[in-house]
């Protein structure tokens, strides 16, 4: 883990009082009824009011309804001063669909957590590039597969504002994500921060082709350093990944890394965020 370096503050979201409501959104994938429910009952739980926005188990293809229904329900969330945090029900993709349609003036008023990890690192970096701070944490589908201590951590970090972790500002998430977003408006603002990455289930010539990307495009020549998370699953051109022929890349995630990064360039590895039993939480921005 990092260790303790000057600290830059954003706009906070304030902290979670008991009884706060906690609304469940869906700006990605679609979620069964069961899984909305199994999310209340966690976050009553935790001692917080659950709100279920109408129609939240709506499916449009793979998404939780269309465009406009999603955002609309963070919509209504930003807009509603009784709302103190929306938590993602589950990531897979679509989060970034949202991001033209998002009402940043009602966000900015009272600001808001958000809560999540993964497809929901578009919302982190479009709260990052407004000046408020987020938490990176696990998302309702996953609690029950996280380990408890960082659950009761994130928990713990919306009633106080606050987390174990290194005061350093922070922002990024998932790398292809993030990926994704490079040379729009929505890439996080990384100057005078550490960038963090987490990642599953890609191909280790993938990974070389973003890490390649956010070098051209001078990313680690304005973040203060690169905070590496939790990379599952990762695969590789050979038989046992099921490719044809045997054709590994050659480089493992650390020697990627390194021939991409600046010399000198701060890069901390073993830091217990992302897809895993592991997704310790972080505030971004």
């Amino acid at each position: 883990m990092l260790t303790s370096e000057k600290f830059t503050t954003s706009n906070r979201p304030k902290h979670l009082e008991p009884g706060d409501k906690i609304m469940l959104v869906a700006p990605a994938r679609f979620a069964s009824q069961k899984a909305i429910q199994d999310a209340a009952n966690s976050v009553v739980d935790a001692g917080f009011t659950p709100v279920i926005p109408s129609n939240l188990d709506a499916k449009y293809h793979q998404f939780a309804g269309l465009d406009l229904h999603r955002a609309g329900h963070l919509n209504s969330a930003f807009r509603d001063p009784s709302i103190r945090a929306v938590l993602a029900l589950r990531g897979g993709y679509g989060s970034g669909r949202l991001l033209p349609l998002l009402d940043s003036k009602a966000y900015l008023s009272d600001p808001t957590w958000i809560v999540g990890f993964s497809d929901i690192t578009v919302l982190h970096s479009w709260s990052t590039n407004l000046g408020v701070t987020s938490l990176h944490a696990p998302v309702a589908g996953t609690l029950n597969s996280t380990l408890p201590a960082d659950v009761n951590a994130m928990w713990s970090a919306l009633r106080t504002g606050s987390t174990l972790n290194p005061k350093l500002k922070v922002t990024g998430g998932n790398l292809s994500v993030l990926y994704s977003l490079l040379g729009t408006p929505y890439f996080p603002n990384v100057s005078g921060s550490y960038l963090f990455v987490e990642e599953i289930d890609e191909y280790l010539y993938h990974i070389d082709r973003m890490f390649l990307s956010f070098k051209l495009a001078g990313v680690f020549e304005k973040a203060n350093g690169l905070m590496v998370g939790t990379f599952s699953d990762i695969r590789d051109n050979t038989l046992n990944d099921g490719q044809a022929l045997d054709n590994p890349f050659g480089l493992d995630l650390g020697e990627i890394i390194s021939s991409h990064v600046p010399v000198d360039f701060p890069v901390t590895y073993g830091n217990p965020m992302g897809h895993g039993e592991r997704n310790y939480p972080l505030l971004l921005g």
